[in-house]
C-alpha cells in the first residue's frame, strides 16, 4: 500500500487537542502522527482521505478537513514535521510523534 501524508486541521468544536490525540490513537489506519500547529495534524495512512475522515467523524459533530499534502507544499515548519510529511514515517513503528519542537 502506499503511505499518505494529510493534514487535518478541526475547530474547537470537535474536541480539545487531548481528545484528539486520544481518538487518533485508537485509530489502526493513522499509522503516525504530528502536531506543532494549533487545532491541526499531519497524519500518515495507507488509507484515502475519505475512510480517516469517516473514522475521525465518530468523535463528534464538530468540523474537520482531512486533505493530503501533495510533494508542491512549502511553509515554515520544523524538521521533524517536514520528515514525516515527506518521508512518511517516524523514527519508531507507531510511535506517535509529539509537539518536540
Amino acid at each position: 500500500m502506499t503511505r499518505r501524508a494529510y493534514l487535518f486541521v478541526y475547530a474547537a468544536d470537535l474536541g480539545d487537542r487531548e481528545d484528539v490525540k486520544g481518538h487518533l490513537d485508537g485509530l489502526p489506519e493513522v499509522l503516525h502522527w504530528r502536531c506543532d500547529l494549533p487545532n491541526a495534524f499531519y497524519l500518515v495512512s495507507n488509507e484515502s482521505a475519505e475512510k480517516l475522515a469517516n473514522k475521525i467523524k465518530a468523535l463528534g459533530d464538530g468540523r474537520f478537513i482531512v486533505t493530503e499534502i501533495p510533494e508542491n507544499s512549502q511553509g515554515w515548519l520544523p524538521q521533524r514535521s517536514w520528515d514525516i510529511i515527506t518521508k512518511k514515517t517516524w523514527k519508531a513503528p507507531k510511535q506517535r510523534a509529539e509537539q518536540a519542537g
